[in-house]
């Protein structure tokens, strides 16, 4: 047994007041007359013996109540075998989850309440010259500091919930950045987390105790959206749409039927209803039709209670007035290509010569088809390469008399199959790669009986430098008669024979128009439809204008500023950092600009997920030496705190023992007779 303030033990000297008091009596007698003495020493004999043990066992209740209570002034406990905590001033650092998960209730009482006020009574337990540091999800500069308990306590009342979603190593590194700066053994950091599956591990610092108190919600259901996308990979005006929304129940039973509406610029668009079972995920489909050009802002919502942070899901998506597709041909323009292309609403068509092409105006297009072109240009090898890493598509027909040596610099550049012997046998298309989006919506599954291209005249496509290839259209030998390569974002698509019906019956070919049109309103990458905030890699958005003073700004609901920002080709890459704290809509525009992007932003749904690590999951997780888990299921957190710190407190029992002393000397007095 140790003493918390061993001082207060000079006050036993205190238990000699009540031994002056029974050596000295000063009770005033009385006299007594008595007719008959004959009997006076018996009784006086026989008084005086038992008034002596009823004043000795006075006195020892009172020394007993004397002593008790100087003991439980001086705070006995037992320490805990694994303390490493030493006299004198003690640097102490809290971490308080603000994270979304924290809004649970617990005995009517929000979490993120709970763990404050644990948190003003681990402070309240040390001594004032004690230093303290505050770690939240913010992570916010001043909490990379020790402070004193005033200033700690004025930065506690400020927190609230946070969108920011971290994990321990990184919380703990925090903590233990501002504890190194101290040469110290009185260290000491408390975690006060619901501390999620998702939270990760942490390595603890030997030089650090550390305190895991474990706050648990009451319910733990919650149904959330998880994300969203469309089925068509390009939205188109006048078309139809479908939305598919991933729903998931993370609690402990199955949900009754819900349902989930679709909001698109203000407007009511459709609704779904839906019922998931515990710890599962659900899909469902809105159709809806498009209506608007530009950027569309939509919302999805469902009603859940009592974690509602992430009933709500936004998205935006752009639909452009035209698919813009150029054609780069030879001597005069493709006319098959013409034929699909030209006077075509949804398409903004153009075709251009490659002896004359100005290569500006290759950027911008969604597809490039290249058909019949004699020589690939070191010029025009760069614009096409670099059009692919912006995200661009590009299908190449090879001419006839073709120079294979600047179409195979080219082709090995990407990492495309290289053109290899020109052959002369007719063969038919034996395959059609039905996993391939090209062919996805077209057919559910091939006809028996359906009549396929053949290949007359073509080159043979040689072997890949890279993985990132798949045949589309496969010969009869089994060689690849159209085949698709990726390049950083964007696709190539490569046909081993020239676009003519000459040579092939390909252009003359039923399925030839559909598969320039899903080249086209395809691309080989989507835009993203919403980001999550908190999120360290960047949002990517189309660059307005060349030049490095371009300063893009992001605007929203009070709020405001210039992000990071640095270009990569086409693109333009946006650091948000911390920023942004409210889920929503937010312009993205060049300064002075009218026109806007429009980006969605939602808090990270791993605070949605209600897997929490047990009392006895986290003991067994963090058994070392120098590593407490709480288990304050039942007990006050001021308890839970000192039992962590100084082992098992034993001033309430003392209390509880001078009472009873106290008790026992006025039964004494009252009951016994002498």
């Amino acid at each position: 047994m140790q003493f918390l303030y061993p001082s207060f033990l000079f006050a036993l000297a205190a238990l000699a007041i009540p031994v002056i008091i029974h050596l000295f009596n000063f009770r005033r007698f009385k006299t007594v007359y008595f007719s008959n003495v004959s009997f006076l020493k018996e009784v006086k004999e026989e008084t005086t013996s038992r008034s002596r043990v009823k004043h000795l066992l006075v006195l020892a209740a009172r020394m007993l109540a004397v002593a008790f209570l100087v003991l439980a002034f001086a705070q006995p406990f037992i320490p805990k075998k694994n303390t490493n905590i030493a006299s004198g001033k003690k640097y102490v650092s809290v971490y308080v989850d603000n994270s979304n998960s924290m809004n649970g209730m617990s005995g009517g009482i929000r979490l993120l309440d709970k763990a404050k006020q644990a948190g003003k009574e681990i402070v309240q337990n040390y001594a004032p010259n004690d230093q303290f540091q505050l770690v939240t999800n913010d992570l916010q500069g001043k909490q990379q500091r020790l402070v004193s308990k005033e200033e700690f306590l004025s930065m506690l009342d400020e927190v609230e919930i946070s969108p920011a979603a971290r994990s321990l190593t990184e919380i703990t590194r925090r903590q233990a950045d501002a504890l190194s700066l101290e040469n110290s053994r009185n260290k000491v950091a408390y975690l006060l987390s619901d501390f999620q599956h998702n939270i990760g591990d942490f390595t603890p610092d030997t030089s650090v105790k550390y305190n895991l108190i474990p706050l648990a919600a009451d319910v733990q259901q919650n149904i959330f959206i998880d994300t969203a996308w469309f089925n068509e990979p390009v939205q188109l005006p006048g078309q139809s749409a479908h939305l598919i929304v991933k729903l998931r129940n993370s609690g402990e039973k199955a949900t009754d039927e819900n349902r989930i509406s679709l909001k698109i610029n203000g407007q009511n668009k459709g609704i779904a209803d839906f019922i998931i079972e515990p710890g599962s995920y659900a899909y469902d489909t809105i159709g809806f039709v498009i209506n608007q050009t530009g950027w569309n802002k939509a919302e999805l919502s469902l009603q859940d209670y009592p974690i509602t942070y992430d009933d709500n899901y936004f998205f935006a998506f752009h639909v452009a007035d035209k698919i813009k597709v150029l054609s780069i041909s030879e001597g005069r323009a493709n006319a098959y290509v013409d034929a699909v292309f030209k006077d075509q609403a949804e398409f903004d068509y153009q075709s251009a010569l490659s002896g004359s092409l100005d290569y500006s105006r290759i950027k911008g297009n969604q597809l490039l088809v290249v058909s019949g072109v004699n020589s690939i240009s070191s010029g025009l090898s760069t614009a096409l390469s670099g059009f692919l890493a912006d995200g661009g598509t590009i299908c190449l027909f090879p001419a006839d008399k073709a120079n294979a040596e600047s179409y195979n610099a080219f082709l090995s550049s990407v990492g495309a199959g290289t053109l290899g012997a020109w052959r002369e046998s007719e063969q038919d298309i034996a395959k059609i790669n039905m996993q391939q989006g090209l062919f996805k919506d077209i057919f559910d599954k091939v006809p028996e009986n359906m009549s396929m291209p053949k290949a007359k005249k073509y080159y043979a496509i040689g072997s890949r430098s890279t993985g990132m290839d798949e045949a589309v259209l496969s010969l009869k030998d089994g060689g690849e008669f159209l085949s698709k390569t990726g390049y950083k974002s964007g696709a190539l698509y490569v046909c081993a024979a020239p676009l003519d019906k000459a040579n092939s019956d390909l252009p003359i070919h039923a399925i030839f128009a559909p598969m320039l049109y899903k080249m086209a309103v395809m691309g080989n990458h989507e835009d993203n439809l919403a980001y999550k905030i908190g999120d360290k890699q960047g949002i990517e958005i189309a660059s307005k204008g060349a030049g490095t003073d371009k300063v893009y700004k992001v605007k929203g609901d009070n709020v405001e500023f210039i992000p990071e920002q640095f270009a990569l080709g086409s693109k333009v890459i946006l650091g948000l950092k911390d920023q942004i704290k409210k889920a929503g809509f937010y312009n993205v525009s060049l300064e002075n600009s009218d026109s806007a992007d429009v980006i969605a932003l939602n808090y990270d749904r791993r605070e949605s997920d209600l897997n929490f690590y047990k009392v006895d999951e986290l003991r067994t997780k963090y058994s070392g030496s120098n590593i407490n888990v709480a288990n304050s299921v039942g007990l006050e957190v001021a308890q839970v705190i000192k039992e962590m710190d100084r082992g098992v407190s034993l001033w309430k029992l003392f209390i509880v023992l001078t009472l009873v002393a106290l008790g026992a000397e006025v039964l004494l007095l009252r009951f016994w007779r002498t």
